[in-house]
C-alpha cells in the first residue's frame, strides 16, 4: 500500500488548493475572525509541511487537518485571553463535539460548493466569481472585463442553472443546516 506523501511539492500543493478555502471557513466558526482564521490554516499548513507525516488515504488526511484547524483555533482563543468572549458568542460554552460536527458537515457542503464553482467553463466561472464572491456589480464587471451587459447576465444565468444541477443532491443537507 502507498502511503500518501505529502512532502512532494506537488502533492503538498493540491492538497493546499483542495482544502484551503474550507479550512478557513471551519477555523472561523471558532474565531469568527476571517484574517484570523486565515492565519490559523496557514500555520497549520505550515507545520504539515515541515512534519514527515504520511497517510493511508485522502480521508485519513482530511480527517487530520480537520482536527488540526480545530485545535490551533482553540488555541488561538486561549493565547488572546478572549475565551469568555468567545464563550459569550458561542452561548456561553465551547463548542461541543455535536456543534464540531455540525461545523465539519456545513464546511463539508462549502467545499463541494467552491469545487462546482471550479468546475465552471473558464469566462462563466471568472463572471460567477466577481459577481457573487467579490460582490461586483454587473456594470463593473462589464467595465473590468470589456463584455456587455447581456453577456455577463448570461454567464451568470449558466453559471447558476449548472450550479443547482450539480449541487441538487445537497438540497436536503442545507435545509437541515440552515432551518
Amino acid at each position: 500500500m502507498d502511503l500518501l506523501n505529502v512532502k512532494q511539492p506537488e502533492i503538498f500543493e493540491s492538497v493546499f488548493h483542495q482544502y484551503y478555502a474550507s479550512l478557513c471557513f471551519f477555523a472561523n466558526k471558532f474565531v469568527r475572525d476571517e484574517e484570523a482564521a486565515r492565519d490559523i490554516v496557514q500555520e497549520v499548513f505550515l507545520r504539515f509541511w515541515e512534519s514527515k507525516s504520511k497517510f493511508e488515504n485522502h480521508y485519513a488526511l482530511k480527517s487530520f487537518l480537520y482536527h488540526c484547524v480545530q485545535h490551533a483555533a482553540l488555541n488561538y482563543l486561549e493565547k488572546l485571553h478572549v475565551r469568555e468572549k468567545a464563550n459569550r458568542r458561542l452561548g456561553a460554552k465551547l463548542p461541543e463535539e455535536e456543534d464540531v460536527f455540525c461545523f465539519q458537515v456545513e464546511t463539508d457542503v462549502f467545499e463541494e460548493i467552491f469545487a462546482a464553482v471550479e468546475e465552471l467553463p473558464g469566462e462563466c466561472k471568472r463572471i460567477f466569481k466577481m459577481s457573487y464572491i467579490e460582490m461586483l456589480d454587473i456594470k463593473t464587471i462589464c467595465e473590468q472585463l470589456d463584455v456587455a451587459e447581456s453577456t455577463v447576465k448570461t454567464q451568470r444565468q449558466r453559471a447558476k442553472k449548472y450550479l443547482r444541477d450539480r449541487l441538487q443532491h445537497l438540497y436536503p443537507v442545507v435545509m437541515l443546516m440552515f432551518f
